[in-house]
Formats: C-alpha cells, structure tokens, sequence
C-alpha cells in the first residue's frame, strides 16, 4: 500500500487533484493504449487480407482473358474467320501483360508465379508472332494447326501458373487470417489481463487516495481533540496532503496563540492573586500592629516598663524579618527568629495562658520558605483555640522533613471546632472563598499563597476533634537558594 502511495505521489506533487488526475491517466493507459495497438494491428492484417484477396481477383480475372477471349480470336484466325491482321489478339496479350505487371510490382506472395506467368505470356507472344508469319507465308492448314496446339498448350500452361499464383495468394491470405484470429485471442487475453490489473490498480488507488484524505482528516480531528481537552503545547506534522497542510499550520498556529494567550492570561491572573494576597498580608500585619499597641499601652499604664521593653524590641525584630527588603523567600532560621519574636510578644500579652513549644529539623535551617506562611496558624491557633480556653494551653509548632517534603504542623490544645464548623472552613479554603473577619485573614492568605507560589494543588490540611484540639498544617517541597 506504501508503495501505491509511492506510485501516485511520484513526482507529480502531492496534492490529491494531481494524484486523482495521475490515478486517471494510468488507468486510461491501460485501457486505451493496448486498445489501440490491436486495433492498429488488426487494420494491418486486414488490409494485407483484402489485398491478397483483391490480387486474387485479378488473377482470376485473366484467366477468362486468357482461356476463352484470346483462344477463341486465335481460333477464328486459324479458320479463317477473321485476317490475322484485324483480330484483338495483340491487344488481348498487351492488355494481359500489362496486368502481370502491375500484380508483379504490388510485391505479393505469388510474385514469383506471376513472373513465370508472365514469361510464358511472352512465350505465347512470340508463337502468335510466328503463327502470322507462317499465315503470311501462306502456310498450309495442318501447320497452322499444329501452332494453334501448341498455343493452346502454352495457353493452358500459362492457366497453371495463374492457378498456382491464385493457390500461393490463398496460402497467403490463410495465413494472414491465422494471423489475425492469433492475434484477436492474443488481443482478448491481453486486454483480460489489463482489464484485472486495472480494476486492481484502481482498487488500490481508491483505498489510497481513500486513506491519504481519511488519515490526515482523523489526524487533525484527533489533534483537535487534545487541544481541546488542554494540551496547548501538542503540535501536528504536516501532512503530505498538500490540500490539508495550510488548515494543519493553521491549527498549529491557532494552538500556538492558544497557549500564548493563556500563558499570558494566567501570568496577569497570577500577578493580580499575588497583588490580592500583598493587600490581603498588609491587613495581617496592621491587625497584629493594633493589638500589640495597645498591649504596650497597657503596660506602660501599668508601670511594667521592663515589659514594655521586651516587647518593643521583639516588635522591633518582628517587623524588621516581615519586611526582609521586599523579599518573598526567606530561609527557614529567619522565619523561626520572627516566630520567636512574635510568640515573645503573644507570651508578654498572655502570659498566664500562653504556653509554646517549637520542634524544627536542624537540616532544614538554610532552606527556603515564603515568609508568613508560619505565624499567621499560630496566631489562628491563639485567638479561636487556646485564647478560649480555660486555664490557658499549650500551642505546639513542629517542622520536620520526609525524603524531599518540609512537613509544618501547628497545634494547640484549645477548644476544637464542631464537625459543622470544621466543615465550613475547610469549604472555605477549598472553594477559595473570602474568609469572614470572625475566622480571621490568615488561614485564606496561606491557603492561596501555598497553592500560588509552590504550584500546588494542596494547601492547608486541618482537623480539630475534643482529644487532640486542633491541627493546621501544610506539605512543600524543600526549596534551596538556587530553586527560587
């Protein structure tokens, strides 16, 4: 079938209308050229056939000539009819001369009967000439006689040689309706044959031309497909239908403007999550700001002025490691300073019902982490569990490693969340929906900046149940310098 193809296409291009029109002139060829050489062949034979016929006619035609006309004129001379002088037999042997000639010069199969027919003819002739001598010389009967015997036997020898040049053109004509009726079988066969290898080859070159639109078709509908399923980045080879390879480079150029315009769509979408979530960190930080002023307040009122300097110093530290100059990424021992500095400050605010415990894999020091993305689940975990609690609790911060994951969990022993309400929450963070000032800013702001700037499907993962208080953590991957 690869060699059919090979066929059609050829040199004549690859579009399927020169492919068609090729297809087309092979099976003319086939059909009409062997056609034509046997119909030629056959006007050859048959015109050699109605030749030999036709000087078989003529032959035939001196025999009466040369039998009746002639010997009945010799045999009115002899008797005495008719002087010697005024009979036709002269023009009859001219007349008969001139037609052995022309049979001679038409080059036919009895040519060489017909040369002897002719030398006896001049044989004739000259016993004419000799009987009007004798006649003349008033010769006696019995020799005129005797020379018109002896006419007469040249006559009938001249008869015979006809005869066999009559015999030879029908040999010659059998033969030539022997080659034609071989031929006509040959012919019959032949065209037998052309006409299997025809409707093969058009078979053949219907199932290709058939296979050469169907494929390429197929092809870009299964192109189309993934492309709408998604796969922007898939590209289709051009055919080697020349009438489908403009719409397949259109395809590839509308796939590639596809992908273009959603890379660009998703970089804007990306930009503009980021710049909410900026906005969103910026309400944090203030609402963090106003309740440590006025725990400072408080202090100050109070005259628990050492107090009132720890916990300006560690507000002091805790803004500097926020801002970190602009910088997303820190590493992982910067976010622990400004998690001890902002637990500092929460211990001075509760100091009766605080207590904390921080647990870290001394491997992951130097790695990267986005910053805020551990303080706002502990201040979560302060003001809806612990801070609820009577007698104070205990608010647990471990980071460990599994293979190539940093694993944060965030517990406390406070009081947990109903199934109702454990349920809205993790609604909340699923759908991507605002959350409301009573479930607080921090839980959405690190939910959409795990998924947003770590690519990832996942964020926070959270359970709360009456034995074990409650849980928030999240896994990412371990982020070196050189990764970010």
């Amino acid at each position: 079938m690869k060699l059919m193809d090979k066929f059609l296409t050829g040199s004549r291009g690859s579009s399927l209308q020169a492919r068609i029109r090729w297809a087309h002139s092979v099976l003319v060829s086939l059909m009409l050229v062997p056609a034509l050489i046997a119909i030629c062949l056959m006007v050859v034979f048959s015109s050699q056939y109605h030749s030999v016929i036709a000087q078989m006619k003529h032959v035939a035609s001196l025999m009466p000539l040369i039998r009746d006309e002639l010997m009945i004129e010799m045999s009115d001379i002899v008797v005495g009819r008719t002087r010697f002088e005024d009979g036709r037999q002269y023009d009859m042997l001219d007349s008969a001369d001139a037609q052995l000639g022309q049979l001679i010069r038409s080059d036919a199969a009895s040519r060489f009967q017909l040369e002897v027919a002719r030398r006896t003819l001049g044989t004739m002739h000259s016993l004419i000439d000799g009987l009007g001598e004798q006649m003349g010389a008033d010769g006696g009967v019995d020799q005129n006689m005797a020379s018109l015997e002896e006419i007469r036997n040249v006559s009938t020898l001249l008869l015979e040689t006809l005869q066999d040049s009559i015999n030879a053109d029908i040999d010659s004509s059998a033969a030539a309706s022997d080659r034609m009726q071989q031929l006509i079988w040959i012919t019959l066969l032949v065209e037998i044959l052309l006409l299997i290898v025809a409707l093969s080859f058009a078979m053949q070159a219907q199932k290709s031309l058939s296979r050469s639109i169907r494929e390429p078709i197929e092809q870009l509908m299964a192109f189309a497909g993934r492309i709408a399923s998604g796969e922007l980045s898939e590209r289709e080879p051009e055919p080697e239908v020349e009438e489908l390879k403009e719409l397949t480079s259109s395809m590839n150029a509308m796939a590639e403007q596809l992908q273009r315009l959603i890379r660009e769509n998703t970089e804007e979408q990306q930009n503009l999550k980021k710049s909410e979530l900026r906005a969103l960190q910026a309400q944090i930080t203030p609402h963090f700001l106003y309740n440590t002023l006025d725990a400072i307040i408080w202090l100050a009122e109070s005259k628990r002025y050492s107090e009132v300097i720890q916990i300006t110093r560690a507000l002091s530290n805790f803004f500097r490691s926020s801002l970190n100059n602009g910088k997303d990424w820190i590493t992982l021992e910067q976010e622990r300073e400004h998690l001890e500095g902002y637990l500092t400050i929460l211990r001075v605010r509760y100091r009766d019902i605080l207590k904390y415990e921080i647990e870290l894999d001394e491997s992951l020091l130097q790695s990267q982490i986005l910053k805020l993305l551990i303080q706002p689940l502990v201040e979560n975990a302060l003001y809806h569990g612990i801070k609820n609690r009577r007698g104070g609790g205990l608010l647990r911060v471990r980071i460990w490693r599994e293979d190539d994951f940093m694993h944060v969990a965030v517990s406390d022993n406070g009081a947990a969340m109903s199934a109702e309400r454990l349920e809205q929450v993790r609604a909340s963070l699923r759908d991507s929906e605002p959350l409301t000032a009573e479930s607080g800013y921090g839980l959405i702001s690190v939910d959409r900046r795990i998924k947003l700037y770590y690519n990832q499907p996942d964020g926070l993962k959270i359970e709360s149940g009456a034995e074990q208080g409650t849980i928030v953590g999240f896994v990412v991957p371990v982020k070196e310098m050189g990764d970010i």
